[in-house]
């Protein structure tokens, strides 16, 4: 920034401070030391001590901001007490080269955070974050589900975020979609997500959010940025619990006209039944001066009431339970004054039960989610540098437990009657499926003055394992063949019952394990120095892996220069992201082969005998799938953004402009054919599908954010987005448009036209609203014993070009009509209220309530679903708390 002054104007102890930037927000999080400045000048900067003198007005308090010219007197030398109540803390807007960064502390999280606990949520305070317009609604499915929320990031798909918890990566190098929980073909399970690993609210010490002008220490991203840090170990002792609790009963329900209209004049369909309760508790235990650990534990559970299909009404309602956890242990030693070992351990197993549909009995899936990760790492200082030292590993478990096979049994035979309302009988589910990922990686940077600026440096070293296996055929029987006179040779089963039936058919969904490993190699380097008055930040990051086979060199540039004008910063930047390897296609060779066995009857006498002469009849391999070769997706971005201080009002504000374009996206190539030989002897054609480079996408954004104190108990922040998002694919296993439309013509706006072109302008359906509007309010009461936070978010609606159900002829040809087809908008307001009820000697107890849609709005007008059509309304959750 321009007040850098000139190198002779430079201070040692400024070189020092500029020394300390290095890895903010994990040195946010380290002690205090007397003879090292890195914890020292960053916590005074970016603790909770810091985040209230942005509130109380302080214009330099801007978080990560790039350096400034400030007098040594101006640098406090503070001891953070994290548990202590501050002033209320709003989002922290980074400037200059930081201009992207969002931050949250321990407070802003917790006043924010909804009773589900979920950390993504909280991202709604940021403009450029999109979610999705389903997020309200109430199928059971969506209950049950306690996964954190996905998000759009700048524009970019909720699959090319990066996601960092506590320095350590947690993507999924191999998650697409959700596959079905009762899948057999073998594309995956149902508890997955992009996110691999996630924590809950109750934990987190610092949330930042980076959308734009992101450091060459990132990479693995087209999308943005989101660092999760737990909270530290505390230097005394403390303990936390909580309990809270929500239900059906403490719930309304809204329904859609849309929705209204599919039911007709049928009867509406019972409301849903749920309950969720979530806990936890964390200690602090300060061993010694030098020794601090904190072990935390916490659990969220749903249990919603389910319904079998309609040919197994008579079994009645059942309930199917989700589970998630959080083991952490963490702890920091320091070695010496300028050396601190951390290490820690979190794991974070979560479950989905859910039954196989249209079965009767014996079809309980279980489907797992999240894992292991840990971590143990050096920082510290040496002179005027800081440095660090990082080994990681990531374990991620999404495997299946479920019953092995199905047995499709005619009700016809004797004892099967009244096991389905209809002529056969399914029971029975999909089988065990492992699928798995595991990434170690070893990372280390470096920061120091040099010349005339700062200089940082870093390298990482990584090797993903990815596997997806399904250890053993999988059968379902079929074709029932009744008489009394059955004789079931090998031992009776559910494929054969003596003096009843024996089934003839088995279909097997074949066997197999695909592997695909990735070794990734990453240098990356950032000079930040004063040019004339301007601050420079100039940074390249070299990534390499032998999965893709690429070498990928990305420019990261940052210009920002403080203007002569009431504080302004004026900060521009271009830059290039790469994004990770997909292992998906790979994973999907050897999935998709099926082979029909039959076995005929052995009649002696009376009896009619059957045994395993099972012989093959038919062989298929109906898919294959291709990822090799390509090149790796990227983004060049292009930003501008204005910071500063509001003199007649107060405040800080920040206005950005953000322009990506995406390319070499993966998408999937037109469907081709092969012949290939049959195990039967005979020759088939199957479908034959390639990962390529089709795929783009475009972000045009422009956002402006406002946050101001009132008085001493209260802030405010306001903020709002104009964007537009398309893209051409939004799977990797989807053609892209140009593949897919082109050549399919349709009637619009009165003429004949190519399908691309009736759709070249729409804006995306979901997680890319062209207008959002936030409005957030956090308050304390009664000195401090009450705190408040009202938060809104307003969605516009829009319009896109689609199918309108309606044909037209034209010269004796049929045609789609299509035209604009309206979104609908929507508002979503929360209150939270967090009071001490009793506060002692031996601890505070408090309550918490949080209100989700305060006003009970219909949060997406375009959900129909006749037998599901409910959104959630007003919906509470209500906790108590004990710290001591």
């Amino acid at each position: 920034m321009g007040s850098h002054g000139s190198q002779a104007e430079r201070s040692p102890l400024l070189k020092l401070i500029m020394s300390c930037r290095f890895k903010l927000s994990r040195i946010t999080h380290a002690p205090m030391k007397a003879s090292g400045c890195t914890s020292m000048v960053l916590r005074s900067l970016l603790s909770t001590a810091a985040a209230a003198a942005l509130l109380a007005g302080s214009d330099a308090a801007m978080a990560q901001a790039a350096p400034q010219a400030v007098p040594p007197a101006a640098i406090p030398t503070v001891v953070v007490d994290d548990s202590a109540q501050a002033s209320p803390a709003a989002p922290v807007y980074g400037t200059g080269a930081e201009s992207g960064t969002t931050t949250l502390n321990r407070e802003a999280v917790q006043d924010r955070a909804p009773g589900s606990g979920d950390v993504n949520s909280i991202l709604r305070i940021v403009p450029t974050v999109q979610f999705s317009n389903s997020a309200g609604n109430a199928s059971r499915d969506s209950l049950q589900d306690l996964r954190p929320s996905t998000v759009s990031i700048s524009g970019g798909s909720v699959n090319e975020n990066l996601f960092i918890l506590d320095g350590v990566g947690v993507n999924s190098y191999m998650y697409d979609e959700d596959a079905g929980a009762g899948d057999f073909t073998g594309v995956g399970v149902a508890a997955a997500s992009a996110q691999t690993h996630w924590v809950d609210a109750s934990l987190v010490g610092e949330l930042t959010v980076i959308d734009s002008n992101v450091s060459a220490r990132y990479g693995d991203f087209t999308g943005g940025v989101v660092d999760i840090r737990t909270r530290a170990p505390s230097h005394t002792f403390g303990f936390e619990t909580y309990y809270g609790l929500t239900s059906d009963s403490m719930a309304e329900y809204r329904v859609s006209d849309l929705a209204r209209e599919a039911i007709g004049s049928g009867a509406m369909p019972g409301t849903p039944e749920f309950e969720k309760e979530r806990f936890g508790f964390s200690v602090d235990l300060p061993v010694s001066e030098r020794l601090r650990l904190l072990a935390a534990y916490n659990q969220t559970n749903a249990t919603v009431t389910n319904f079998p299909g309609n040919n197994y009404l008579s079994y009645g309602s059942f309930g199917l339970r989700s589970r998630g956890e959080n083991y952490l242990l963490k702890a920091e030693y320091d070695l010496a004054s300028t050396v601190t070992l951390t290490g820690q351990v979190s794991y974070a197993p979560y479950e989905s039960q859910a039954r196989q549909t249209n079965t009767a009995y014996d079809n309980l899936i279980t489907s797992n989610g999240g894992g292991l990760t840990t971590k143990i790492g050096l920082d510290g200082n040496r002179g005027v540098a800081a440095w660090s030292l990082d080994l990681s590993y990531a374990n991620t478990d999404n495997t299946r437990d479920a019953p092995w096979g199905t047995f499709n049994i005619s009700t016809s035979a004797p004892g099967m009657a009244g096991c389905s309302a209809t002529s056969s009988c399914t029971i029975g589910s999909a089988g065990d499926f492992i699928q798995e990922q595991d990434v170690t990686s070893l990372q280390g940077e470096w920061e120091q003055p040099l010349g005339f600026g700062n200089l940082s440096a870093g390298f990482e070293i990584s090797n993903v394992k990815a596997h997806r296996e399904r250890q053993q055929e999988l059968i379902s029987h079929l074709s029932s063949n009744i008489s009394p006179n059955t004789v079931c040779t090998t031992g009776e089963s559910l494929a054969c019952r003596n003096g009843s039936y024996a089934l003839t058919t088995q279909l097997r969904y074949g066997a197999f394990d695909a592997r695909a490993e990735i070794n990734a190699y990453a240098l990356w380097a950032e000079y930040q120095f004063d040019l004339a008055g301007f601050d420079v930040r100039g940074g390249l990051r070299y990534d390499h892996e032998d999965f893709l086979d690429n070498h990928n060199i990305a420019p990261r540039l940052s210009v920002s220069r403080d203007l002569p004008w009431a504080g302004i910063n004026l900060t521009a930047g271009l830059n290039r992201y790469y994004g990770r390897s997909f292992v998906g296609y790979a994973l999907r060779e050897g999935a998709g082969v099926t082979r029909t066995y039959s076995r005929a009857v052995t009649v002696v006498g009376t009896e009619r005998r059957w045994s395993d002469n099972w012989v093959l009849t038919n062989h298929t391999d109906s898919n294959r799938y291709s990822g090799l070769g390509l090149d790796t997706p990227y983004s060049d971005e292009a930003t501008v953004a204005l910071t500063g201080p509001i003199a007649w009002i107060g405040g800080q504000y920040r206005i950005k402009g953000i322009i990506r374009e995406g390319r070499d996206l993966i998408a999937s190539s037109a469907r081709t054919t092969e012949v290939y030989d049959r195990e039967t002897g005979t020759t088939a054609t199957r479908s034959v599908y390639t990962a390529t480079n089709d795929g783009e996408r475009s972000y045009k954004g422009l956002s402006l954010e406002y946050t101001r104190p009132i008085g001493d108990d209260h802030a405010i922040s306001l903020s709002t987005n104009f964007s537009h998002t398309d893209a051409t694919n939004l799977s990797y296993f989807e053609m892209s448009d140009e593949v897919e439309l082109s050549g399919r013509m349709v009637y619009y706006n009165g003429q004949v036209v190519d399908l691309l072109v009736a759709v070249a302008d729409n804006q995306l359906q979901d997680l890319a609203s062209p207008f959002i509007l936030n409005a957030d309010w956090s308050a304390r009461w009664l000195d401090g014993r009450v705190r408040t936070n009202l938060n809104a978010r307003y969605r516009d609606g829009y319009e896109r070009v689609a199918d309108t159900g309606v044909n037209t002829s034209v010269g004796g040809v049929t045609y789609d009509v299509y035209g604009k087809v309206p979104i609908g908008d929507s508002v979503d307001v929360n209150l939270s209220v967090d009071a001490e009820i009793a506060r002692t000697a031996y601890g505070t107890v408090s309550l918490d309530a949080r209100v989700n849609n305060l006003f009970n709005t219909i949060l997406n007008d375009d959900y129909v679903s006749p037998t599901q059509p409910y959104q959630l309304g007003r919906n509470v959750w209500v906790s108590v708390k004990f710290r001591y």
